[in-house]
């Protein structure tokens, strides 16, 4: 109980607790603070700039270890002790804190996540000293890391670039699952690989044939008002010049983090009934008024960022959209169709019926950025659409 009591006073008050600090950061004897270790804060600020460039994380590892940089502990850097110093709350700056669950026996289970601390009255994050990066550079570091890769088992893995079309695409109409070439088929990978899927199959070539032609032909009729347009207006920016919306989506990112804390507050108040005597409901009163006025401040923050425009012209003018697509090779076009298509779902066909797309396909069509306008109305548009005037006058 006593030590525990000291590692919450000591994290209140911003002090170092124990351990080995980021590597770049070395502990002020006096203060208890990070400050800046002159032998490594000069490769840690190189290993900030690189990633901030979008550079890989093996190659600021490499980089490392052509120059003969020690990590750490001592031997070679990888991608995953690059990636684990970046993602470092105490990196940025922030008292960091290990995550547990409690049992129900009132034993706790510590998982590996690290997450920035925040002092229990005011919910604030607590400043540890210097950081190599700022706050705001770990939360656009973390949104380009996980814009790059996926969790599965467990583990994180670059993404694989498939060599058809509809690679990542296309889905079972069955099971929801990924469907990937096998031989002259798209064939659904749950069923090949034994998990209890009845299994969907399609050729190729036909199923390539009724998406194509399904994109080329929706995108010309797109009218001002759809919904699909500010879709795809919003990933082409993205896709173009990701970093332009680094600090919407960081923002967006603190707004649903403070309104799940308001979420539990309340729960904690009028399910949980933790709130009770005068003594309670002020500090609960007080707890609420920080919450929402900070998210306030974030919508406001948001509300003031400059709405990056975008021409999109090239999409929808059905002779240049066919042009570049001829073009482009299997990726760029499978990159094009990324910006309308959130997947093709396919339901199993009959033996000896020919291939019929309208009947056996669903093409869910990007719907995000009207989804989100029809449910938060007063949420402005992420992106400005323009368009060609001439096209504009043949069209509307």
């Amino acid at each position: 109980m006593r030590v525990g009591n000291a590692k919450r006073y000591l994290r209140q008050k911003g002090q170092w607790i124990g351990g080995q600090p980021p590597y770049g950061l070395k502990v002020d004897p006096e203060t208890k603070k990070l400050v800046h270790d002159p032998e490594t804060a000069v490769y840690a600020c190189l290993i900030a700039d690189e990633a901030l460039s979008g550079k890989a994380l093996v190659h600021v590892a490499r980089l490392l270890n052509t120059h003969g940089v020690e990590s750490p502990r001592g031997g070679e850097w990888n991608s995953s002790s690059v990636m684990q110093l970046l993602c470092a709350p105490a990196f940025a700056g922030l008292m960091p804190l290990t995550e547990c669950t409690e049992a129900a026996d009132g034993t706790r289970k510590y998982s590996s996540k690290v997450v920035p601390y925040r002092d229990p009255e005011t919910l604030d994050t607590v400043s540890i000293g210097e950081g190599i990066i700022t706050v705001g550079e770990r939360e656009l570091i973390i949104r380009q890391l996980e814009s790059r890769t996926f969790p599965l088992a467990g583990k994180r893995h670059g993404h694989k670039q498939g060599t058809s079309l509809l690679t990542g695409i296309a889905r079972c109409g069955l099971g929801g699952s990924r469907m990937s070439k096998a031989g002259t088929s798209y064939a659904c990978a749950s069923n090949r690989m034994g998990r209890g899927c009845g299994g969907v199959s399609v050729r190729v070539e036909s199923l390539d044939v009724h998406v194509t032609q399904a994109f080329l032909t929706r995108l010309p009729a797109l009218g001002p008002e759809d919904p699909l347009l500010a879709a795809i207006a919003d990933r082409w920016v993205k896709k173009e010049d990701p970093e332009v919306f680094a600090k919407r989506d960081a923002i967006d990112a603190e707004i649903q983090e403070e309104e799940a804390r308001l979420a539990d507050l309340e729960e904690a108040r009028y399910v949980r009934g933790e709130f009770n005597g005068a003594d309670a409901v002020d500090r609960y009163n007080r707890l609420a008024g920080r919450l929402r006025g900070r998210i306030d401040g974030l919508r406001a923050d948001l509300a003031s960022l400059p709405t990056p425009a975008v021409d999109l012209t090239p999409l929808l003018d059905g002779v240049l959209l066919r042009e570049a697509w001829e073009a482009d090779d299997v990726t760029g076009r499978r990159e094009r169709l990324r910006l309308a298509i959130d997947r093709v779902e396919v339901s199993k066909g009959r033996v000896g019926v020919r291939f019929d797309g309208d009947e056996r396909c669903r093409i869910a069509w990007a719907e995000s950025a009207g989804r989100e306008l029809r449910e938060h109305p007063g949420t402005l548009p992420a992106v400005r659409v323009r368009l060609a005037p001439a096209l504009r006058c043949a069209r509307w």
